[in-house]
């Protein structure tokens, strides 16, 4: 494939190209499958090098299942992916942990699969590129007219370019800039939390397990990417979110997670921050059309999971296979997308749920936050058949929630505890 020239005409070589906007784990996946089912991609990637920025770095195991079903998986096995069977959960109070058992969840599944974001997304763009893909990075200003054959213009090198497309991917993150050129706008969940994380590098003690535990000021989450290095996350209520901001920001982040009597005090003894510390706010974003004339959105572009669940990559990864079989029926036009737009809308609803009630048991500040927090280790200890499920289905996939519980009832009952009614019904 020839690389479009800089014009004002449409070029008839590049009119049955998908166009790729984002190169970052969505597009890079999504660009690979394509390339290697035959189809010209082109994919435009602001950046010039992939930097550590604190994004989602664990894929849950229905992450990992849409991994391998896309042939992608070995890729970041490749690149140096750690494996975790076991993530140990450490409630209020509890010296012995309770073991989650994330990699026997799924047939053909190990476990939740950890990588650093950005060698992750070099890996796959690699890959797109082997596979036939045409790469473009530090692009600017990509604006997109949607339509029939939708055009994209952008600026690379000091020239602008206009490409033809029939096709054009929207996979450039929250700020996406072909979702303001379609018009197409996300309904926001208000954030309970906030969510920092950081890079550490030497982490002793084992690796083969993921941890997390809470604490006084909320939740504290290591998960290992081997050779000592972990990516740490503290879930905190809104009202500490400047707590890992500033100078101190990494100091106090170090010390909230190994204060005394802490869990991983002996593990991050050592420890000293990789990479920035940066905070998110712990907020859900969605569209039920994620997609116009011409255009389709994925990963974050289409809206985001809370942090706190995180499902990012798992997210990522079923847009992608769900887009690409589309695509390759040959879905082009915005009913096409329809089913994908009607299967992502169920799935962010039940993943709201999930990180709604992380927060509401967990962080949220409120007199009766440690008896939360006991009635969820409760219910999760004895499989409790309102609450396990929708915990479990972080980790299986939220399509394996049942109906039934896609409601407040969950959240009512859990903010209720101390109620002496819904004590007495935990326990029988």
């Amino acid at each position: 494939m020839t690389l479009p020239l800089a014009s004002s005409k449409p070029s008839t070589r590049s009119e049955a190209t998908i166009v790729i906007v984002g190169g970052g784990i969505a597009g890079a996946t999504l660009a690979t499958v394509l390339s290697r089912a035959g189809r010209q991609v082109l994919v435009l990637e602001s950046t010039e090098v992939f930097r550590d920025r604190v994004r989602g770095e664990s894929m849950m195991p229905w992450g990992v299942a849409e991994a391998q079903a896309l042939g992608v998986a070995d890729l970041l096995y490749a690149a140096g992916a750690h494996t975790s069977a076991i993530w140990k959960r450490y409630t209020e109070g509890d010296g012995t942990p309770r073991d989650l058992p994330v990699g026997y969840l799924l047939p053909g599944v190990r476990g939740t699969l950890n990588l650093q974001h950005p060698v992750a997304c070099q890996a796959l763009l690699d890959a797109a590129a082997k596979d036939g893909a045409v790469v473009q990075r530090g692009v600017r200003d990509v604006v997109v007219l949607p339509g029939t054959i939708p055009r994209v213009s952008y600026w690379l090198g000091g020239r602008t370019f206009q490409v033809d497309a029939s096709l054009v991917v929207g996979a450039d993150g929250r700020g996406s800039a072909v979702r303001r050129s379609a018009g197409i706008t996300l309904e926001e969940q208000e954030a309970t939390t906030w969510v920092a994380g950081m890079l550490l590098e030497q982490v002793s003690g084992g690796q083969a397990h993921d941890v997390v535990l809470e604490h006084d000021l909320g939740m504290c989450l290591l998960v290992h990417q081997g050779g000592g290095r972990a990516r740490a996350y503290h879930i905190v209520p809104l009202e500490h979110r400047t707590r890992y901001v500033g100078d101190r920001g990494a100091e106090r982040f170090l010390a909230d997670a190994t204060q005394p009597g802490s869990p991983l005090a002996e593990t991050l003894a050592h420890a000293r921050p990789a990479g920035p510390c940066a905070c998110v706010p712990g907020t859900d974003t969605w569209t039920d059309q994620p997609y116009a004339e011409g255009i389709v959105l994925i990963g974050d572009a289409a809206g985001h999971n809370d942090p706190s669940a995180g499902c990012g990559l798992s997210i990522a990864m079923r847009d992608v296979r769900l887009v690409r079989d589309l695509v390759l029926g040959g879905a082009r036009h915005a009913e096409d997308f329809a089913p994908y737009g009607r299967e992502r809308a169920e799935r962010m609803k039940r993943l709201r749920l999930i990180g709604d009630l992380i927060a509401a048991t967990s962080v949220e500040s409120h007199p009766n936050r440690s008896a939360r927090r006991q009635h969820l280790a409760q219910a999760m200890a004895t499989m409790d058949s309102q609450i396990a499920p929708v915990l479990l289905g972080m980790f299986a996939g939220p399509e394996t929630i049942p109906a039934a519980l896609i409601n407040d009832s969950v959240l009512a009952r859990i903010r209720a505890v101390g109620d002496h009614s819904i004590d007495i019904a935990l326990t029988q």
